[in-house]
């Protein structure tokens, strides 16, 4: 089979490979389409991770195709459905896994990292994967393509339910990007009364300004973030403030923009050798201010954005901008890294 595989900094090269056998208690996906992810983009300007990948790597943990091979002992799927893959492989045992929190697990691993991913034409998942509740079926009427996004949606209402979004909140999500415009829309789906987008990039935000779910785009290198809100809220500042950028800045610029019992979601981690942000804590003690952050997500994610799809509230075909078949991977990562697009899916040729 035809795999992307990653063996240095900037490295890709597109081989032909042993197509994978599904092990007792796995299975085997032809793949369908594979979203390209901001951590993917990353990995291979460094040259791989630290996280246990193994080199040289197929990278690609946003998927979804169709069961092509069943190992021994699996039951409950069949040949030729369609599913959608979350991206941990969790160990199922330790206390978080017993309670449903995969994503917390401290033994994880993930697709992509321990196994080969899916930018290919077909992508193994072990036998743990598929134990531990991995393997989402497809809603009806949906393509394989346009649900292959599921698990950035699944991360960002993670984030979303830590923070407790909800009917009437006036919410700020810090950083444009595909994850950015991915919270602002299920802000907008679990009740905010109004949505405040921020980036520094211009033609991040003209983009933001395309969907009527987002009230307001700021460009904040041009613009009084600060004064905006403040318009915009009646001095009371936001609700909840979630920052969606790798930018230690906007995570001081949230506190700032905060309101009284706000809660603040870092959500994902600063790049490492990061300076630590300045924080004054009297801020955080007077105005009850509660700061989180989010990693990942956990299965029963999945299945709530799947149902969020099949109800209308979220249409994942509104975040796929482009898409390119196996063979241009070359413009789809270049793409991906414009600043210009939302989420681009690679797909076999």
């Amino acid at each position: 089979m035809k795999a992307l595989r990653l063996y240095g900094p900037d490295d890709l090269r597109l081989e032909e490979v042993e197509k994978p056998v599904a092990p007792r208690g796995g299975m085997v996906l032809k793949v369908d389409a594979c979203a390209i992810c901001g951590s993917d983009l990353r990995n291979i300007k460094a040259g791989g991770s630290a996280h246990k990948m193994k080199m040289p790597a197929i990278l690609g943990h946003e998927f979804a195709g169709t069961i092509v091979e069943l190992g021994e002992g699996v039951t409950g799927y069949e040949i030729g459905e369609k599913v959608v893959s979350s991206a941990i492989i969790p160990c199922g045992k330790c206390r978080y896994c017993l309670r449903g929190l995969q994503n917390q697990c401290v033994d994880k691993n993930a697709i992509s990292y321990i196994t080969p991913g899916a930018f290919a034409e077909y992508v193994m998942l072990p036998a743990l994967h598929v134990a531990n509740g991995g393997v989402h079926r497809v809603p009806e009427g949906f393509s394989t393509q346009d649900v292959c996004i599921t698990e950035p949606c699944s991360c960002a209402l993670n984030g979303q339910e830590i923070s407790k979004v909800g009917l009437g909140d006036v919410v700020c999500v810090i950083g444009a990007g595909p994850l950015g415009i991915i919270h602002c829309l299920i802000a907008k789906a679990l009740g905010a009364s109004k949505v405040i987008s921020v980036d520094i990039m211009q033609n991040r935000v003209d983009q933001a300004k395309t969907f009527p779910e987002i009230d307001v785009a700021v460009n904040s290198a041009t613009e009084d973030l600060k004064a905006i809100v403040d318009r915009e809220t009646e001095g009371y500042g936001c609700d909840v403030v979630i920052v969606a950028s790798p930018s230690g800045k906007a995570q001081e610029q949230a506190i700032e923009i905060a309101g009284r019992r706000a809660r603040v979601n870092f959500f994902g981690g600063l790049p490492k050798g990061s300076p630590p942000i300045s924080v004054d804590s009297n801020v955080e003690h007077y105005k009850e201010i509660f700061i989180q952050g989010t990693s990942d997500s956990s299965n029963y994610h999945m299945e709530m954005v799947l149902n969020m799809f099949k109800s209308g509230q979220l249409d994942p075909r509104r975040f796929i901008t482009h898409r390119y078949p196996l063979s241009q991977y070359k413009e789809a990562f270049d793409m991906a890294r414009s600043g210009n697009a939302l989420k681009v899916i690679i797909y076999p040729d």
